[in-house]
């Protein structure tokens, strides 16, 4: 990766190859020794806006910040290859900026997607704490999924849901 930052935002290109051998001599499931490599590039980018305002006589900064992730991983077929650790990954706020849909190294996810968010925090500008924070985001998927575990259907949607995430600190115990 190559991060670029600036303090009005930042934008970090990446690129890699998963690599997996398996050696899979005398088994009862005839497996064979294989290997598999699949490269990766994705690009991080996003954009700081903030603002101050007073509300209820204390000082605050918002902050709008705007988020796109875009994630390429070529298809390439692993049907062949076991399942010792590995599942799909729940889908929820993590999910959004991840560069794999699984947990575990048995699958690599094919991918050409892109994420869009927007993330607002409301910090007191006297203490620098952080009283509201609230993202809002979606992945858009431009091919449709390939790569599944065994007896898994694939996503056939053109978009995930809507992920809304807020956090908060009401007071300095709650």
């Amino acid at each position: 990766s190559y991060p670029i930052r600036r303090p009005w935002g930042y934008v970090t290109p990446k690129a890699g190859v998963h690599f997996t051998r398996y050696n899979m001599t005398d088994n009862e499931q005839g497996f064979a020794d294989t290997s598999r490599t699949v490269p990766m590039a994705s690009v991080d980018a996003g954009l700081f806006f903030d603002r101050a305002f007073a509300l209820g006589g204390r000082d605050f900064v918002q902050t709008l910040e705007p988020r796109l992730f875009y994630l390429n991983v070529p298809y390439r077929d692993q049907s062949k290859l076991p399942v010792f650790s590995t599942d799909e990954v729940d889908f929820g706020a993590s999910s959004l900026f991840r560069e794999n849909r699984f947990i575990g190294g048995d699958r690599i996810g094919d991918a050409n997607q892109l994420t869009a968010a927007v993330s607002s925090r409301l910090i007191e500008s006297g203490s620098g704490l952080e009283r509201l924070q609230a993202t809002l985001g979606q992945i858009y998927y431009f091919e449709p999924q390939r790569v599944t575990l065994p007896g898994r259907a694939v996503r056939e949607d053109n978009k995930s849901d809507l992920v809304a995430i807020v956090t908060g600190q009401v007071t300095p115990a709650f």
